[in-house]
C-alpha cells in the first residue's frame, strides 16, 4: 500500500515491542497507525527462531506484558510455540491485527523538515508517511554467519538457527553445530535424540547454570486462572529473585567468585569427560558474557553420538568440515548457531534525519542515544530497544514496557503538531554517565569480548543498572533535555489521530 494520508505513528516490527506500542496507542485513543513487519507473522524474535528446543531462559510469568499475565504457561520457561502464540493472542485480543501489515520490509526513512513528517520506503516500492516512528525491531533476528573457506562447496544442508527449515529431519544424520552459546545449548540435546552424530564446534566456552525448569501442574494453572493475586505473586517472586541474585554478579566480585565455584562443581557433576570439562571452563569472569541456563546440555555431551570439538575450523569441503589439525568430519548438515548481527540491526534501514544526516554517520563513532530511546537530529523518531537498553537481570519485555510508556507520553505531550527532539548536550551527558557506570561492571572488567561490545570495545547493548533502575529512569521526562516545539514550517499534511 502507498498511503495517501499521513499516519500519526508508524511502528517497525511486530514482536513484543511493536505489538506493545500498538496496544498502548489504542489505549490512548490513537488509531491512525500501522505496524509493519518484514516477516510473515507477528512474534518478532519468536517468529524467526523456531529451531528444536527453542525456549526462553527468562521465567515465563515475567516474560510477558504486565497488563496481560498468562495463567496457562505450561512451564517455568516457556517453549517457543507458546511465546509465539501468546504474542498472537495479545494482538488479537487488543484489536491490533487490523493495523498490522506483514511481509513489508522498510528500506528507508527520511525526515521532511518542511512538513514535519517521516517518509518510509518499502522493498516492494510502496511508500508511507507518518508524524512519528517507533522502531520496535529487536536485535535477535539478523543472523550472523562467519565466513569459512570452501563454505560454498558443501553439498549438504546448511541453515542458521534463526532460519530453521521446518522440513529438516535430523534422524540418522551427521550434523555439525557451529557455536556453543544460547541457541546451541538448546538445540544440541534435541538434535542428539535422533541424529546419528552431532559435532559441536566450540570457539569459546560459556558459564552454564542449571535452569531448574519444571512444568506447572494443572492445579497451579487453575489457581493462576482463579486467583490473579497468586499469578502476580509468582511474577513478583521471579522479578525480585533475579534482580537480587543476578545483579550482584555484575557489580560484586565476591559474588562472582562464589558463583564461579558453584558452576565449576555443577560442570563436574554433569560432564564425565575430563578433557571436555577443561574445554568447557571459561577463562573470564562470571557475567562478563551472557550467563547461560540449561538442564540438559552438559549431560548431552556424555552421549556417544555427541562430540565437543575445540579445534578451529580450517575449511569446509563438499562432504564435511576440516579442522586445523587436519581431521575431516563427514557431515549431512551444518547448523550455524552463531548468533546475530547486533550492530547492524538498527542500521539495516537507511534512516536520514535533519539535513539528510544518516543514522550510520550519526553513529560512526558508536551507537548512542538519550535514555536509549531518542536521538538528536532525528525528530519524532523513537527506539523501543535502542543502545544500552538491554537488561542482565530480568526480562527485555519489562524494559520494553518502560520505554514504550516514556515514548507514548512524549507523543501525547506533542499534541497535534508538536515535534519531539532531544538536545545534543543532554545526549552526550547521559552517555557519559552510562559509560561511567558501565566501567564498574563485569562487562568491562571481566576479561572478555562478547556481543555486548561494539567493534571498538564499548558496551552498546546493556543498561548499566538493573531493571528497577531503568524503571526509575524512564518514569520522568526532563523538559530541559526533551524539547517539544512547533513545526519549523507550518506546512503540515494533516495526520490525524
Amino acid at each position: 500500500m502507498t498511503a495517501t494520508q499521513p499516519l500519526e505513528v508508524l511502528i517497525i516490527g511486530a514482536g513484543f515491542a511493536g505489538i506493545g506500542a500498538a496496544i498502548k496507542l489504542l489505549e490512548k485513543g490513537v488509531t491512525n497507525f500501522r505496524v509493519f513487519d518484514k516477516a510473515g507473522g507477528v512474534g518478532g524474535t519468536w517468529w524467526h527462531n523456531r529451531y528444536p528446543g527453542a525456549a526462553c531462559d527468562v521465567p515465563s510469568h515475567f516474560y510477558c506484558y504486565s497488563f496481560e499475565p498468562n495463567p496457562d504457561w505450561s512451564r517455568l520457561h516457556a517453549p517457543q510455540p507458546e511465546i509465539q502464540a501468546y504474542i498472537e493472542r495479545c494482538a488479537e485480543k487488543y484489536a491490533v491485527m487490523p493495523h498490522v501489515e506483514l511481509g513489508k520490509a522498510i528500506t528507508g526513512l527520511s525526515w521532511d523538515v518542511k512538513r514535519s513528517l517521516w517518509s518510509a520506503a518499502f522493498a516492494d516500492g510502496d511508500t508511507a508517511e507518518a508524524r512519528f516512528v517507533i522502531n520496535g525491531m529487536g536485535a535477535l533476528h539478523q543472523p550472523k554467519i562467519p565466513q569459512f573457506r570452501g563454505a560454498d562447496t558443501f553439498t549438504g544442508e546448511t541453515m542458521h538457527t534463526a532460519c530453521w527449515n521446518p522440513d529438516f529431519d535430523p534422524a540418522g544424520k551427521r550434523i555439525a553445530v557451529i557455536g556453543s552459546a544460547a541457541s546451541a545449548i538448546q538445540a544440541v540435546p534435541e538434535l542428539a535424540r535422533t541424529a546419528a552424530m552431532v559435532h559441536l564446534f566450540q570457539r569459546t566456552p560459556n558459564y552454564i547454570a542449571p535452569r531448574n525448569d519444571y512444568a506447572y501442574s494443572d492445579e497451579q494453572r487453575t489457581q493462576f486462572r482463579s486467583d490473579p493475586d497468586a499469578m502476580r505473586a509468582e511474577r513478583e517472586r521471579i522479578f525480585n529473585e533475579a534482580e537480587t541474585r543476578l545483579w550482584s554478579l555484575i557489580v560484586d566480585q565476591a559474588s562472582r567468585d562464589r558463583t564461579r565455584e558453584l558452576l565449576k562443581l555443577y560442570l563436574g557433576t554433569q560432564v564425565r569427560n575430563r578433557k571436555y570439562r577443561a574445554a568447557l571452563t571459561p577463562g573470564f569472569d562470571v557475567g562478563c558474557k551472557r550467563l547461560l541456563f540449561s538442564d540438559d546440555f552438559l549431560a548431552s555431551l556424555n552421549e556417544d553420538n555427541v562430540e565437543l570439538v575445540t579445534e578451529p575450523i580450517s575449511a569446509f569441503t563438499g562432504g564435511g568440515i576440516v579442522t586445523a589439525d587436519g581431521a575431516e568430519r563427514p557431515l549431512d548438515a551444518i547448523i550455524y548457531a552463531t548468533g546475530f548481527d547486533i550492530e547492524s540491526h538498527q542500521r539495516s534501514i537507511d534512516i536520514r534525519g535533519e539535513n539528510g544526516l544518516s543514522l550510520s554517520d550519526a553513529w560512526k563513532d558508536g551507537a548512542r542515544a538519550y535514555m536509549s530511546v531518542l536521538l538528536p537530529d532525528f525528530p519524532n523518531y523513537f527506539m523501543a530497544t535502542g543502545p544500552n537498553s538491554g537488561v542482565a537481570t530480568t526480562s527485555v519485555v519489562f524494559m520494553i514496557e518502560q520505554a514504550l510508556d516514556w515514548i507514548i507520553r512524549c507523543i501525547d505531550r506533542a499534541g497535534d503538531n508538536g515535534v519531539v527532539t532531544v538536545t545534543p548536550e543532554a545526549t552526550a551527558r547521559y552517555n557519559r554517565e552510562v559509560d561511567e557506570r558501565l566501567a564498574r561492571t563485569v562487562w568491562v572488567t571481566g576479561g572478555c569480548r562478547s556481543w555486548y561490545h561494539s567493534a571498538e570495545g564499548r558496551v552498546e547493548t546493556l543498561f548499566p543498572g538493573n531493571a528497577n533502575d531503568y524503571r526509575g529512569q524512564m518514569s520522568k521526562i526532563e523538559p530541559d533535555d526533551v524539547r517539544i516545539a512547533a513545526p519549523a514550517i507550518a506546512e503540515m499534511a494533516g495526520a490525524g489521530r
